[in-house]
């Protein structure tokens, strides 16, 4: 229906509220009931919720553009650049030939800061995802089958729980390998726990919803419903550790370079630097400050989007 349309017969229930005597509220509400509105997906109504969270878009923002520098960048340049020595510019401050300044052997730290991010936020997603995989299979089935089974998974959970996460991945790395590949692995199946617990929790208070008992009363498997009906709607607390776990993995691999038991050199991550850094605290702390600033921006975006996810995903909220 045309704007003209509407008019037209707007203008005939007012024409015929003033002959009758009636009062223009029925015309007025008439008027209103030709208003329609196209109702909001579900991607709209959570970008809707997500734009309130100025941090959270600012944070998206900013990592967006270091995961591009540090991504794109290698394109364009390669790790040879970022390993050239250049033994009559070692530890020079930042200027316009450096802007991060050089290392104790002259290596330039702006470019070293772009392949070492490159690394560090690999590791951090790839950790993530393999956590969040583990935790929502382990917390599904444990959710689903109270009982022994749940005993058994739950008291593991929580033996993983109890014991320092710094300490495994120390020893772990020891015994594996320092690899990226390895590193990622370690620290991956070492961050499930915490999701394994979400999910489950999640999965025994939707077990008594009517969707769930309707699925069983016409005969649907026990495996169909927890694929098909309980795990999708455990995505909201999922996704939103999820991103925090980015933060923690990427934490937990700058510990374990800082330790020297990370990625080996020459391969620059963010924490390696910060490894070598050390011992020029004082004399050289630029040498620090910009890899550590960076780790810094990283965990605070992503814990900003994290906080924004989970207020745009929140089943309750009523706008």
């Amino acid at each position: 229906m045309t704007k003209r349309q509407k008019a037209q017969i707007s203008k005939q229930f007012v024409a015929s509220g003033k002959d009758s005597g009636e009062p223009q509220v029925v015309a007025r509400a008439s008027q209103d009931l030709l208003v329609t509105r196209t109702p909001e997906s579900m991607l709209q109504l959570i970008w809707r919720r997500f734009r309130r969270h100025r941090l959270a878009v600012a944070s998206a923002l900013v990592l967006f553009v270091m995961a591009g520098i540090c991504f794109i960048g290698p394109i364009f340049l390669s790790e040879d650049a970022a390993n050239w020595l250049e033994f009559t510019a070692m530890r020079q401050p930042p200027s316009r030939e450096h802007p991060f300044g050089t290392d104790d052997i002259g290596r330039d730290m702006l470019l070293r800061s772009i392949f070492g991010g490159r690394i560090s936020l690999r590791i951090g997603v790839l950790a993530a995802m393999i956590g969040v995989t583990i935790g929502t299979a382990v917390g599904g089935i444990a959710g689903y089958n109270p009982g022994l089974l749940d005993n058994i998974l739950m008291r593991f959970t929580e033996a993983l729980l109890s014991i320092p996460r710094l300490f495994i991945l120390i020893v772990l790395a020891r015994v594996v390998g320092q690899s990226i590949t390895v590193i990622t692995v370690v620290i991956g199946t070492l961050s499930w726990m915490s999701v394994s617990r979400i999910v489950r929790a999640e999965i025994l208070s939707l077990k008594g919803q009517d969707f769930v008992l309707a699925a069983r009363a016409i005969g649907t498997p026990p495996r169909a419903i927890l694929v098909h009906h309980l795990l999708p709607n455990t995505v909201a607390p999922v996704v939103v550790a999820a991103t925090l776990g980015v933060g923690r993995a990427i934490i937990q691999e700058a510990s374990l370079s800082f330790l020297g038991l990370g990625v080996q050199p020459p391969t620059a991550t963010w924490g390696s630097m910060l490894f070598r850094a050390q011992s020029y605290l004082v004399d050289a702390p630029w040498i620090a400050i910009f890899p550590g600033l960076l780790i810094l921006i990283t965990v605070l975006c992503v814990n900003f989007i994290g906080d924004g996810l989970r207020d745009a995903l929140d089943p309750y909220a009523l706008k």
